[in-house]
């Protein structure tokens, strides 16, 4: 279904200081520990385009596509790229749903990426629905390289990216996919969308979102990592 571009304006939030980059915030709900990851990244868990099922699993996720690009820097290190990290990534589909865990049947919706020269990685996927009690988010685990992830060693950083309430707003309403996450959109409570970036300290953690075509987004986020984590 095709998404109108004036209700997909680009949104961004305030920048940090030019010279006080502010480090990216751990993701408090998650528990510490391991991830899933280092037991798959043999396994064909390592690749761009994360919509369907890797291993053998079956599956496509359903949504809007989403092309999602993440730069890594120091935060204390006159913002040197962390180049050469492994990036897991992970989400819900568009019905609020995680693979693996909601739905056993297929492993869709996770991948691993390695930063490039620029502490640059990208992911061809889809916009992230929403569970009850939860803002949509993906969720991202950083470690110092790929062998670090295979070995279980810890990881430099385990948080989320939020998106602006407008345009999870639009893509909830336009897509029939989203139907049940446009539903629990409007009851969350304890996690409610970020509506005033400038009075909202998870500002930082918002995605920039643009058309890229007139049914697919752009999305883009700068993360700063303290290099003594």
């Amino acid at each position: 279904m095709p998404i109108q571009r004036p209700a997909l304006a680009r949104t961004q939030a305030a920048p940090p200081a030019a010279n006080a980059p502010q480090a990216y915030p751990h993701d408090r709900a998650l528990q510490p520990g391991q991830s899933l990851a280092h037991l798959w990244a043999g396994a064909g868990l390592i690749r761009t385009d994360i919509t369907t099922g890797f291993n053998g699993m079956p599956g496509s996720a359903n949504g809007v596509p989403v092309n999602l690009n993440l730069t890594f820097q120091s935060a204390s290190d006159w913002r040197s790229p962390l180049d050469r990290h492994a990036v897991y990534v992970w989400h819900a589909d568009a019905t609020g749903e995680y693979s693996v865990f909601n739905r056993p049947d297929t492993n869709y919706l996770r991948g691993i990426g390695i930063t490039d020269a620029h502490g640059r990685v990208r992911f061809q996927t889809i916009y992230p629905g929403t569970y009850r009690g939860r803002a949509p988010h993906i969720h991202f685990v950083v470690y110092r390289s790929l062998d670090a992830l295979r070995l279980g060693a810890p990881s430099l950083i385990r948080s989320c990216i939020l998106f602006p309430d407008i345009i999870s707003r639009s893509v909830y309403t336009r897509h029939p996919a989203y139907a049940d996450s446009m539903k629990k959109y409007n009851e969350l409570r304890f996690e409610p969308p970020v509506r005033d970036p400038a009075q909202d300290t998870r500002s930082i953690q918002l995605a920039t979102v643009s058309a890229a075509g007139p049914s697919a987004l752009r999305a883009g986020i700068g993360v700063f990592v303290e290099s003594a984590e």
